[in-house]
């Protein structure tokens, strides 16, 4: 932290002048004492009176404590990350100019709203503006332009994602500043990102999707609690704090709370929560709930995704309700008012609105979580969560029928008024309240406490599932470990992918062989041969074929070698070359020659540079190495047009394999310029070769950093193996193949052709090409040529899982052009 502030003398320099003044003031407990206030706040009237300095000497003081620790972390974190770009100079520039443009954004802003007769923002009108947060915030946003991709990307979301929650639930003139700071920061980082020519739409890999859809989840589950905390939240979505955490007020509750007046502060109902000392842990459910789903949305769960949206759901109706409140008052009235029935109706919109659009961005991008949960533990937490509430809604049944409740509460629509109670906040006519006074004990005891056990125990039961028995990627957890297994017994180079997501399982009655395999429509599409004991190989292949046969799936094997041709000639079959494998026998290998000249200069100017290749697995890097390594992929993806693809091309997601060797090239500094990742082939439990996987160049590394890499791989492995993989190249068959499917060949010709400029195949191929390889083919296997449509929409399924209809058009028009 030192070094940190050394180099950023102007972060130094406010955070010794903030905490100076607090002192002196005495602001750290309550706030700036009345005759500070001149300088301490900057107001309208301030201003009209003369008081100008007050926009920039109210930077240096808070109106708590809370208010000045989040200050402190403000200035340490944010206003010397923006320095390290900016310098001090225009730090100091942009800090001190963006406080005078968010304050008089804030000023116009709110009046204008007093000019609207708004309820909300006219009443920050004569605010006193504390404290330097828009400043920060709108400095920050503004250097996030210099970031790199993967970084500014997080910062910029995580920044207004949690402005607009503290708009949203806290509503305070502090929480507006930062919100319009933050948007005056976006703005000038984007034209600095303009400036730089760098301003573009720039797409991200699947993975990084994820991390950023369930940082918003997270942010905005917490967003009731926020208000609950607050002191007097008078934001629009304050009023979520009464849904989450009180069950939601009857239609007579409101009349007999707001009178004759209504307005948004009216709903601020006393507290009908459960009586026990457990209310608040079903208060708290959602919130727990959608941060256990964040965190499996994260990790790429299908199940997390559809709970976080229907809770949204739950939400959007509930705040529906509300709307529904204030129309049976106005109705009750006779005819709507004009004003305060207007202004509440347009601040009590946001409540309905905020939820469904974080519903229907979760939706739109639902096709990049594909890991679903073991069935088998998936049932088992279904029944146990069932069998739960089932027990305990018996039980409170029981007990009440014995204490004569069908007489006294209205038959059996009294007993389901009182069972929703217990485990749902919904609104309920006021004949259905729950009144204690004559009521059993045990009855009490039941409906007190029943829903906070069934909510804790379903809140175990989904972390159990999305959380705690996370497969690393996999969607059938106890098959994905037999085909580990069995992958070490044998198969060839492609056969570790067989353990990626999503692909399913068959394996052999004896269980010693095994096919993996995607289903997409009726297509069985298999990655590589089969795996397991190489005498079974046949065996299995024939029992793969027949378990098709009997659940009417259309097989196809693709990227197979060419040990399976002469058994599936015999069935029929016919075959397409998809690849050209490249393999170099290491151990004979020498970097002489005029060919390795551009080999031999990438390794004498990585050793000029102080760079080296650094072996191991991908979790036992340093957090600083793999953050670099998100950010190298990060900056290639954003040159796509269209999604990274899958398949036989791992991303991030399979690097975290313990078995998979990777390796970063690292200067002195630490500073990450490319990475590679390589999969393991084994034979009787043994490593006997290594298949090239995931290769990434930072953007600007010096020239020939991947033939380093490579170069390094054949130094390094060359000590355990006698041969690696460059793995094969998609879509580059060799013309001259024989034996291929008529017409079929030129089909792959030309899309291999079109597809050039986007995925760059064919470069790729020419660049492995200068190690002088082996070339080895690989075929795709199928057996009618009429099922040819069904395996193309197969393999375009598989290849590219989250294409979308917008993204065919972008990849029509870049082909087109």
């Amino acid at each position: 932290m030192g070094r940190h502030l050394r180099k950023s003398p102007f972060t130094l320099l406010v955070l010794v002048v903030f905490v100076s003044v607090s002192l002196a003031a005495g602001t750290f407990f309550a706030g700036p004492p009345e005759s500070w206030l001149p300088f301490a706040g900057a107001t309208l009237e301030g201003l009209k009176a003369g008081q100008w300095w007050a926009i920039w000497t109210s930077l240096f003081f808070t109106t708590n404590p809370l208010a000045y620790v989040t200050s402190i972390l403000m200035i340490l974190f944010l206003l010397s990350l923006a320095e390290r770009r900016f310098g001090a100079l225009k730090t100091a520039a942009i800090f001190l100019g963006s406080q005078f443009a968010c304050v008089s954004a804030f000023l116009m802003i709110t009046q204008v709203a007093v000019y609207a007769d708004d309820g909300w923002l006219s009443r920050m009108a004569d605010t006193a503006l504390i404290g330097p947060y828009g400043a920060i915030l709108a400095t920050t946003l503004a250097a996030s332009g210099l970031f790199s991709t993967l970084w500014q990307r997080r910062l910029r979301t995580a920044v207004l994602a949690l402005s607009i929650l503290l708009v949203l639930y806290v509503g305070h003139a502090e929480t507006v500043m930062g919100l319009i700071g933050a948007l005056i920061g976006l703005i000038a980082g984007l034209w600095t990102q303009s400036s730089r020519g760098s301003l573009q739409l720039r797409r991200s890999t699947g993975r990084e999707v994820r991390n950023l859809l369930s940082l918003v989840t997270a942010i905005f589950a917490v967003g009731p609690l926020v208000a609950a905390a607050a002191s007097s939240p008078s934001g629009p979505l304050a009023l979520l704090r009464d849904v989450i955490l009180n069950p939601l007020p009857t239609l007579s509750q409101v009349e007999g709370n707001c009178g004759g007046t209504i307005d948004v502060a009216c709903l601020e109902i006393a507290r009908q929560g459960h009586p026990g000392p457990f209310g608040l842990a079903l208060a708290v459910v959602p919130v727990v709930l959608l941060l256990i789903c964040a965190d499996g949305m994260r990790r790429g769960r299908r199940m997390a995704l559809g709970i976080a949206i229907g809770v949204q759901l739950l939400v959007v109706a509930l705040s529906a309700t509300y709307l529904g409140l204030f129309a049976g008052i106005a109705l009750s009235q006779g005819r709507p008012r004009v004003g305060a029935m207007d202004t509440a109706i347009v601040h009590l919109m946001p409540v309905v609105l905020v939820p469904l659009v974080l519903a229907s961005l979760l939706f739109a991008y639902r096709g990049h979580f594909r890991v679903e949960s073991s069935s088998r533990l998936r049932r088992r937490v279904f029944w146990l969560v069932g069998m739960t509430g089932g027990i305990l809604i018996l039980a409170y049944a029981d007990v009440w029928l014995a204490s004569g409740g069908m007489a006294r509460d209205g038959g059996l629509l009294g007993l389901a008024a009182e069972l929703a109670r217990q485990y749902l906040p919904v609104p309920l006519p006021a004949a259905y309240r729950k009144v204690f006074a004559d009521r059993d004990a045990l009855e009490v005891f039941l409906f007190s406490y029943s829903g906070t056990v069934f909510w804790l125990v379903a809140l175990i039961g989904v972390w159990v599932l999305l959380v705690r028995r996370h497969p690393a990627g996999a969607m059938d957890h106890h098959g994905r470990e037999r085909a580990r297994a069995l992958v070490k017994v044998g198969g060839d180079s492609l056969s570790w992918m067989a353990l990626w997501a999503p692909n399913k399982y068959w394996f052999n009655p004896e269980g010693t062989g095994g096919v993996a395999y995607q289903q997409h429509g009726h297509v069985a599409l298999t990655l590589a041969g089969p795996f397991g004991s190489r005498e079974q190989q046949q065996a299995t292949v024939d029992g793969f074929m027949e378990d098709c046969t009997r659940r009417a799936l259309i097989p196809c094997l693709y990227s197979c070698t060419e040990e399976l041709w002469p058994a599936l000639e015999a069935r029929g079959f016919r075959r397409v070359a998809v690849a050209q494998e490249t393999r170099l026998r290491v151990r004979e290998l020498v970097f002489r020659g005029k060919e390795w000249q551009n080999v031999r200069t990438a390794l004498n100017r990585a050793a000029k540079m102080g760079i080296e290749a650094v072996w191991g697995a991908y979790a036992d890097f340093p957090h600083g190495i793999r953050a670099q390594v998100s950010e190298v992929s990060e900056e290639w993806a954003a040159t796509k047009r269209i999604p990274e693809m899958g398949f036989t091309l791992g991303g991030l997601d399979e690097l975290e394999d313990p078995d998979v060797l990777c390796c970063v090239a690292v200067d002195a500094s630490g500073r990450v310029y490319g990475v590679t990742s390589w999969l393991p082939v084994f034979e009787n439990g043994r490593v006997v070769s290594w298949t090239l996987d995931f290769m990434r160049r930072r953007s600007g590394a010096f020239p020939g950093v991947m033939e380093f890499m490579i170069a390094s791989a054949v130094l390094h492995l060359r000590e355990t193996v006698e041969v690696i993989s460059l793995s094969g190249s998609p879509l580059t068959p060799e013309k001259n193949d024989i034996e291929q499917a008529e017409g079929l060949p030129g089909i792959l010709e030309v899309v291999g052709q079109a597809l050039e400029p986007v995925y760059g195949f064919r470069s790729l191929a020419s660049f492995k090409s200068r190690f002088q390889p082996e070339y080895r083919t690989l075929y795709m296997y199928y057996q009618d040529p009429l099922d040819l449509p069904a395996v193309g929409r197969a393999l375009s399924r598989a290849y590219l899982p989250g294409l979308s209809v917008r993204h065919s058009a972008r990849l029509l028009r870049t082909l087109v052009g």
